[in-house]
């Protein structure tokens, strides 16, 4: 075996190694080392729809020894895991918890209907009365003492269950959702300080008139004075209320500690009566975050030993003709690259809010396209595509003067002869061959790690996971095209044709310089959009496009830059090693538009 063979096995076996280490202690954390049993269930609703959800069973928990039990429903944009800091931190203290995917959420089936329902329809929980009512059926669940809680979407859930099931339901933890009312028993309110929805937020505490029906505490029944962290009434008689405040925005506040430990002491006082059985634990003294660590470790790893695999594929004699040369008669002058890098970061930047609204609820898309039902999925698709069409003309405009300097679309890094722009179908084949094998490793890897584990490669929200049905496959392909086209075309001809930049004196510093810079033309618009919308937020003002009068722009898709931004930037780091490697921007074009449509479609909720 050749050396450079040899190295490229280590690195992969080792980042394998890796892999499985981070997963096996994501594992052991999520089960405080043996102390909670968790488990996968799968339940029926009346529909025949299948809802699944995790089950956190503490080791004291039997038939003889009952235990509160408490129902930990996740947001529109999540899935169950996304609720586990507090699953698991209230497991290992000795509570029951199921944490169910609602309907068109992660692994379970069934879509949701529209949104008025969620609001107006007060039996509609998206199959959590499912999940709950097969929870207090359990042996070892004091179904008399049973917590509801939920993030956003699962708090709008939340409120509902005490109507559905009175003799059983005793506290509330909402967290970041809609106010409540005052029937509702044990009512804590968490509340992001940065909520970027504006329902939600206007629910707030304010300086002034206190005791206004705007607060929510006012809508829990309470009059005078009313201050944050303060409890409210009784727990005995179902009348205790609190409010407390998180100084984090809508999507991040499950990853806080404060959020998870006001939880604890919330359902200790409600379902214990405060008190502290054997497997009590100081409420802030918590673990979650580190599984969150080991699951950014999996996921991370896993992107990176993409590398030893694909030098190891194209090493072989019938993939060698995918790795080409890059071309070098062409480079961009400095004053044309960062010309033409910051137009493409600010279309980026403007077309990201004008796009993405049209896909999300009521969205003109799915008007137009009902049966394109990934709501999430079709506003990335339109930036993806409007991206790619004002890329296409502006190119275009571009190399028609180029090509009378003798550039061709070999200099692109689109074909392979210098001096013809004649396409090779075989070699193309073989670079599909080559990510889909790529993608396949991926796709295994995971799989084994969800299939003998339940660990995912995530971290906090859905990345790397399998496709919990056929349809989530149908849905694959068809959001893939809009991305394929906006990696080929912006990630492609642009940013390694039309500005390709210079080699500097090692490989190593012209991957790491070439990928700043990518990250400017390609992610900092972006930026721009997050800070606009944050930074004044941050320093004390308001958020950015609700300052300047336009909260169309506002909310969800500024909030969902918290995820893109880094999940990009860390793509676009394989994206110019790919065609570093190959020369060509087939390869890295194709297996980064696979990811991230499958970070897409195989995560993201499905909804009517």
């Amino acid at each position: 075996m050749r050396p450079e063979v040899k190295k490229q096995w280590y690195w992969l076996i080792a980042c394998v190694i890796i892999i499985a280490l981070a997963a096996f202690m994501a594992y052991e954390l999520e089960r405080d080392f043996g102390k909670v049993v968790v488990s996968t269930v799968r339940i029926l609703d009346k529909d025949g729809n299948t809802v699944v959800a995790k089950l956190y069973r503490p080791v004291t928990a039997t038939a003889d020894n009952k235990a509160p039990a408490i129902i930990n429903m996740h947001g529109y944009q999540n899935d169950k895991d996304v609720q586990a800091p507090f699953s698991i931190e209230l497991a290992r203290r000795g509570f029951v918890v199921l944490a169910p995917d609602a309907l068109g959420h992660g692994d379970s089936a069934g879509t949701p209907t529209n949104i008025g329902a969620w609001f107006a329809d007060p039996s509609y929980v998206m199959g959590n009365e499912t999940a709950l009512a097969y929870l207090i059926t359990l042996p070892f669940v004091d179904a008399s003492e049973i917590g509801a809680m939920g993030h956003s979407m699962g708090g709008m859930n939340a409120v509902k269950l005490p109507a559905l099931f009175p003799n059983n339901v005793k506290a509330l933890d909402q967290q970041a959702s809609s106010p409540g009312s005052p029937e509702l028993p044990n009512v804590l309110i968490t509340q992001a300080r940065f909520d970027e929805f504006t329902g939600f937020r206007e629910n707030q505490l304010r300086t002034e008139n206190l005791t206004s029906s705007e607060t929510r505490l006012a809508a829990l029944g309470l009059t005078g004075p009313i201050e944050w962290e303060k409890t409210y009434g009784s727990f005995a008689d179902g009348t205790a209320r609190k409010m407390t405040l998180i100084n984090m925005d809508h999507h991040l506040l499950p990853l806080t500690n404060k959020a998870v430990a006001e939880s604890i002491i919330w359902m200790n006082l409600a379902l214990q009566n405060g008190q502290q059985g054997s497997m009590w634990i100081e409420p802030t003294s918590q673990i979650f975050m580190w599984k969150e660590i080991f699951g950014l470790i999996t996921l991370l790893v896993a992107f990176f030993s993409l590398v030893p695999l694909t030098n190891l594929v194209l090493f072989t004699g019938y993939f060698k003709p995918v790795a080409q040369p890059i071309p070098t008669r062409y480079v961009a002058s400095p004053k044309t690259w960062w010309a033409f890098a910051t137009i493409n970061a600010l279309i980026g930047g403007i077309l990201y809010p004008l796009t993405t609204q049209y896909g999300f609820i009521g969205g003109k898309l799915q008007t137009y396209l009902p049966f394109l039902k990934m709501q999430m999925a079709n506003g990335v698709a339109l930036f993806f595509l409007a991206n790619a069409v004002v890329c296409a003309i502006l190119f275009y405009i571009w190399y028609r003067g180029a090509k009378k300097k003798g550039i061709t679309m070999y200099d692109m890094g689109a074909t392979l002869d210098e001096e013809k722009s004649k396409f090779h179908w075989g070699v193309f084949g073989k670079t599909v061959l080559v990510a889909v094998i790529l993608f396949a490793y991926l796709y295994i890897l995971e799989g084994l790690s969800q299939w003998f584990l339940g660990e995912e490669f995530r971290f906090a929200w859905p990345f790397m996971r399998q496709f919990s049905g056929l349809n989530r496959v149908g849905y694959f392909f068809i959001y893939l095209i809009p991305a394929l086209l906006f990696f080929l075309i912006n990630g492609g001809l642009f940013l390694f044709g039309e500005i390709h930049q210079k080699e500097y004196e090692t490989e190593r510093k012209s991957q790491w310089i070439w990928w700043l810079k990518v990250v400017y033309a390609m992610v900092f618009g972006l930026f721009l959009v997050w800070a606009f919308q944050y930074l004044p937020w941050f320093f004390g003002g308001g958020p950015g496009f609700e300052m300047v009068k336009l909260p169309q722009f506002s909310q969800i898709w500024p909030l969902m830059l918290f995820v893109y931004i880094p999940e990009f930037i860390i793509l676009f780091w394989m994206h110019t090693w790919f065609y570093r490697r190959t020369g060509r921007i087939y390869l890295g074009a194709l297996v980064i538009a696979v990811l991230v449509t499958w970070f897409m479609t195989a995560g993201t909720v499905i909804a009517g």
